[in-house]
């Protein structure tokens, strides 16, 4: 590729980085990107009109000292069904669910004290 295409791409990867960042700003970015990969794989193998399951994540949360555990396990339940394992005096949490942006999304706007949120695919509910 011409110097001028890999110039393109990059300011193109560097536009993207800056939606992140202004939309999602608690979210790691590489969670946000490979989520999306994910979803774009999965339309391209789906011709069907019925929209798949998302893909299984463990989500990672990590919140101020003053945030309130109780209310935060409530909304990660809320919003998944499942109850997150609780650790370092109730800043940190993780659970496995299907992820989405909508998801991420009300996740970080939470006024739980939400610091950063970060994820790893793992495949299925049972993990990898």
């Amino acid at each position: 590729m011409p110097s001028d295409e890999l110039q393109e791409i990059r300011r193109v990867f560097q536009g993207l980085q800056t939606l992140y960042q202004l939309h999602l700003p608690k979210i790691n970015p590489a969670l946000i990107h490979d989520l999306l990969i994910r979803e774009e794989e999965e339309a391209q193998k789906s011709n069907t009109a019925s929209k798949s399951s998302p893909p299984f994540y463990m989500v990672e949360i990590s919140t101020t000292k003053s945030a309130d555990p109780e209310k935060m396990k409530n909304l990660i339940y809320k919003e998944t069904g499942l109850l997150p394992s609780v650790y370092e005096n109730g800043t940190h949490y993780v659970a496995n669910m299907r992820l989405t942006l909508e998801l991420l999304k009300v996740i970080s706007e939470s006024e739980e004290g939400v610091v950063k949120v970060s994820g790893d695919y793992t495949g299925g509910i049972t993990g990898r």
